[in-house]
């Protein structure tokens, strides 16, 4: 098998069917398959997913969970089943656009070693609008011997747009330890890992879209709910620094950027003394969202 792409889903009936129809829609000229999990929805999720993996079994797999269990796990049931040399994402609430998506991520992949990942342009819909992304591409070209650095500070990569060498992230990301310190995203560690140990393509196509949702934990307007997605996205960062360094920036950097973002989100609210809390004490470190992240060796 040449890709695997993972679909972890949850109460997704009204946008899963659209994201099946995206992947079945790609022209390669090599095998595919779809693997999806279910987390237990509540919904007509995994009916859906159903009725398609009985349409193109050989093509589609599908496991729905009786218990839900969290993304982390959903994710590590999903490279359990994958057979793909390399991965790529296509999460429930999101599509692709571009046919060839895959095509021309695996063409230069297989035509580059060195590169252990690849993404591209993408467009966000949200409350009935699509908007395209920024064309990053300079950023990439002008941080390309040191991406890792850079993601440190913010991330650009969308989890749909992206494929990667399965070899890689089994070398690079121990995705049984994102479980165990109950990371809350999957896509940021692994991006970090790949960055730091191999180069990454970027692809100025825009060749999916990313649904930004007011539920969503990343970009929601609840302030105390944004605010503890910003400490497991420290939690996290702090947990591949603690394996791999800080790249070409000190620690001090890090924080004071961390301490920004934290105190932005609280200002926006209206609440500036705890903004100017929340600055100070995560630039001093206090607040990391779990100081006690330790890596396994």
């Amino acid at each position: 098998m040449k890709v695997s792409v993972l679909m972890p889903t949850y109460n997704h009936e009204k946008t899963i069917a659209q994201a099946i129809e995206s992947f079945l829609a790609q022209r390669c000229t090599f095998p595919i398959e779809l693997c999806i999990c279910d987390d237990a929805s509540t919904d007509a999720t995994p009916k859906i997913a159903a009725k398609y993996q009985q349409q193109y079994p050989n093509q589609i797999t599908f496991i729905a969970k009786p218990v839900n269990q969290g993304l982390m796990r959903n994710y590590q049931t999903l490279l359990s089943v994958a057979k793909g040399q390399y991965l790529s994402i296509l999460e429930s609430d999101d599509y692709w656009t571009d046919p060839l998506k895959l095509q021309k991520q695996v063409d230069f992949l297989d035509a580059n070693e060195e590169y252990g990942l690849s993404f591209t342009r993408v467009s966000f819909w949200q409350d009935g609008v699509l908007k395209q992304a920024k064309n990053v591409e300079e950023v990439v070209a002008k941080h390309a011997n040191d991406l890792y650095s850079y993601m440190l500070l913010r991330s650009i990569i969308y989890s749909p747009t992206t494929c990667f060498r399965r070899s890689f992230l089994d070398a690079y990301c121990n995705v049984d330890e994102y479980v165990r310190l109950d990371f809350k995203t999957f896509d940021y560690p692994v991006w970090l890992s790949l960055a730091r140990f191999s180069k990454v393509h970027y692809l100025p196509d825009d060749t999916a879209v990313y649904r930004i949702s007011g539920a969503s934990i990343s970009n929601t307007s609840d302030v105390s709910k944004r605010l503890k997605f910003e400490l497991a996205v420290i939690k996290i960062r702090h947990y591949v620094i603690g394996l791999y360094g800080t790249g070409c920036l000190s620690l001090r950097a890090i924080r004071r950027r961390e301490a920004v973002v934290s105190a932005r989100i609280l200002w926006r609210h209206k609440r500036p003394l705890h903004a100017a809390y929340y600055f100070f004490a995560t630039l001093l470190g206090i607040v990391h969202g779990d100081k006690q992240v330790v890596a396994k060796k």
